[in-house]
Formats: structure tokens, sequence, C-alpha cells
């Protein structure tokens, strides 16, 4: 559907194996530049994990000190480091309320995870620190905190493409009057217990971890605007993978001379599916050279979007989110 009120990206900010950055994240895939892989077994007949890990920070930041950030899952540490770049480094966005909405495949599984073992372990001693971490919602909640909105604060759960919903609900937040500025923002983090289950599925992929985020508001009169966001095409028994793909396609009214920033992640089996939808010259793959970032996929190839028109690679930008399992969704962003 076409966007029916004037939505601007303001900022946008990233993490990934790339960096703490969105500049780095559109340096490494401009350059086709595949970071390095690690390869490690959790014991000898646990799979073989092949991952690429965000790198430590260069210097630690002054927001890292805030009081809700003491015990923190590196997902929220992501989210955070993501959002504040989007902001422009603004702990306060402004006098207006700031909506955050949180979109996540595995959540803050490190913590789960740990709890679980402990509560298997030996019930009566389970960790009572470790169980807020273990929801949901733990990132955005702390998110919120740091900002210090009271505004509307909602986590949504999905598959790669979420984040393209996320950025579809806050758009009816804007139109709506709800909130006059959102953040949307993804994150996850790796953890033998994500990384192992890829074994599970179709494709040889290499696991990621990282965070994106966008500031969107309603009304600017400069930024990058969003012009359309397709309905969410639901796979399932009635509706293939690629015929999910294929219905995306056909709702996206392609500008003329638009990059893509497309999921294909470099696996023949998954990226049959949408090798052909786009021209091959315009292509951009952020998961080919950054890894499988589970929820977070579709937020760096938001982010790459925007970082190539900021760039003056592109007038507008299609972002095109095929799932690996649950929804197909697509975007039209441009320059205003």
């Amino acid at each position: 559907m076409s966007v029916e009120v004037d939505v601007f990206i303001k900022g946008w900010g990233a993490v990934s194996p790339a960096g703490w950055s969105a500049g780095t994240l559109a340096d490494v895939v401009l350059e086709k530049n595949a970071l390095p892989v690690t390869e490690e077994r959790r014991v000898d007949a646990a799979p073989l994990r092949r991952f690429r890990a965000v790198p430590p920070m260069s210097a630690q930041p002054a927001w890292l000190r805030h009081a809700r950030l003491r015990r923190v899952s590196p997902a929220t540490r992501f989210a955070v480091s993501a959002a504040l770049e989007a902001l422009g480094g603004m702990v306060d966005a402004g006098s207006e309320p700031t909506g955050v909405i949180f979109t996540t495949m595995n959540g803050s599984v490190t913590f789960s995870r740990r709890f679980f073992a402990e509560v298997c372990e030996n019930p009566a001693l389970a960790s009572p620190i470790l169980f807020p971490e273990t929801v949901f919602n733990a990132p955005a909640s702390h998110l919120g905190a740091v900002l210090g909105t009271p505004a509307a604060n909602y986590t949504l759960i999905g598959d790669s493409a979420q984040f393209l919903r996320g950025l579809d609900v806050a758009v009816h937040w804007l139109a709506e009057g709800r909130v006059s500025q959102c953040l949307v923002v993804a994150a996850e983090e790796l953890d033998w217990l994500s990384t192992e289950a890829l074994h599970l599925f179709p494709g040889d992929r290499v696991a990621a971890e990282g965070a994106a985020a966008v500031w969107l508001s309603c009304g600017a009169s400069d930024g990058i605007r969003i012009d359309q966001i397709t309905g969410s095409i639901l796979m399932g028994h009635r509706t293939s993978r690629a015929a999910a793909a294929a219905k995306m396609r056909a709702q996206i009214d392609t500008p003329p001379a638009a990059v893509v920033c497309d999921s294909r992640c470099g696996s023949s089996i998954l990226d049959a599916d949408e090798e052909h939808l786009w021209p091959a010259s315009s292509v951009h793959s952020p998961a080919r050279w950054l890894g499988e970032g589970f929820g977070v996929s579709a937020g760096w190839q938001t982010v790459l979007a925007c970082e190539l028109l900021h760039r003056g690679a592109a007038d507008s930008a299609v972002i095109s989110a095929i799932g690996h399992g649950q929804q197909a969704i697509g975007a039209v962003l441009a320059q205003s």
C-alpha cells in the first residue's frame, strides 16, 4: 500500500559485525567485503558453529553507565547504541514523547538459556537477576527508560522480515496522532542455542548479531520519505516462500533507477526464491557480507537503503524482505 501521510526517516543507526555504526555497515556491503567467520564447537559432539560477532567497542560510551543498563543482555546494548545513533546521539529526542517499536526473532537468548540451565540444575538457586532479561520486551523497556519517554512502547515478535512490519505500525501510529515521532528498533545477540539451531533449517548460513534503528516523524520537510510499505504476504501450506516473494514483488511500484536492498544471504537454497525479482545491477545484499541477522536482517537492509540515499547513490530505494518462514514484505524509500 502507499503511505497516505508524509512520514520521514530523520535518522538511522546500526550495530553489526562490521562495527558500531551505520556507516561501517554500508562500507562493508558496498565493498563486498565478507567479514571473517569464527568457527567453534560447544562440545565435541555438537554441530560446528559458524558466526560473526559484533566487535568490541573501542571506548565505553557514557550511556552505558545508565542505571538500567548495568546487567542487560547484549541485545539491549546493541539496541540502545543503534537507537542513539539514529537520534543523533541525543538521549532526549526533544519535548515530544518518542514511541518505541522493538522487533526481534530470538530476543535475549543468552540470559534465557542461562536462566533455564540454572532452573534445570537447581530451581531453588536460579538467579532472579537473570529472569527480567529473559522476556522479549526487556530491550524495549530498557530503551524507553534510557530515553525517558512515556509514549507507546511495543515489542513485535516475528521472522527476519519483521522490522518492516514494525515500520508499518509506526507509520500508522504517526498517521493516527498517537505519537509525533517514533523509533523502530531491532536487535539480536549470538548464543550457541540460536547458532546451532541454524543447522535445523535449509541453507548454509553464518549467524550474526547486532541491531538496527530508524527515527521517524510525520510532516517533516526533509529526510528520507517512506513512499510505500506492502502488506505482509504470509507463507504457509497454501502459499510457498517463492509465491509470497512474487506476490510482494507485484505490489511494489518500483521507481526508475532505484537501488534494491534484498534479503539474499549467499545460500543457493534460500536465495532461489528472490534471485530474479530485481535487476541484478542495482541489488545490494547485506546478509551476504554480514551474516544471518535473524530478526535484525530487514533492519540492516533498511539502514543500508538510508545510507545509499544519503550518499547520493540513488533517489529511491526498494527494500525486499523475504522472511525465512513467516512473511514477505517490501518498502520503497525516497530522498526528499
